[in-house]
């Protein structure tokens, strides 16, 4: 008997053992992503038009490529690629149009415009290069140019609904 009352006091004291490390684990920040280059180096990269000819050069910094990323990690973490592509467009989308503001940062932090920077989920996700990747892409030639609006819950009631892809359902501005 004293046997099993030895081995059950290790087997708790393994589980209170793992249970700690699990919790430290799990409340330890994410990684910092600190950019290669500058904030003031740019990168140019071209936007091209349904016909694939150059239109126009975007400049955006590597700071606000990672950025991007973090958002949508944090927006849109379990969807396929194709979702994560139209968060990317919704933010560069944004920052193009008239009715939003003109840089990225100004976008992605503007009051009530996406949930992850006022819900504390935007802190817990880190930069993940693939994410990274993607944005560039988009950068180079996007998906979507009419995309403004996303919403996990249903059509957005603002704007003009286009179409759902897995969780997240994709509106126009008008």
């Amino acid at each position: 008997m004293n046997r099993w009352i030895r081995f059950l006091m290790l087997l708790m004291l393994g589980i209170v053992f793992i249970f700690s490390v699990c919790t430290v684990w799990a409340k330890t920040e994410p990684a910092v992503y600190t950019p290669l280059v500058s904030e003031s180096e740019k990168m140019r990269l071209p936007l091209l038009d349904s016909e694939e000819t150059i239109v126009e050069v975007q400049e955006i910094t590597d700071e606000e490529v990672c950025l991007i990323a973090q958002v949508v990690q944090a927006e849109a973490e379990g969807e396929c690629e194709k979702g994560k592509r139209l968060v990317v467009d919704v933010i560069l989308n944004r920052k193009d149009s008239e009715h939003f503001p003109d840089t990225v940062h100004d976008v992605i932090y503007q009051p009530r415009q996406f949930s992850v920077m006022w819900n504390g989920r935007f802190e817990r996700c880190g930069v993940k290069e693939d994410i990274c990747q993607l944005v560039r892409q988009e950068l180079v030639s996007r998906q979507n140019s009419d995309v403004i609006f996303f919403n996990s819950s249903g059509y957005s009631k603002y704007g003009v609904p286009m179409f759902q892809v897995e969780n997240h359902y994709f509106s126009s501005y008008d």
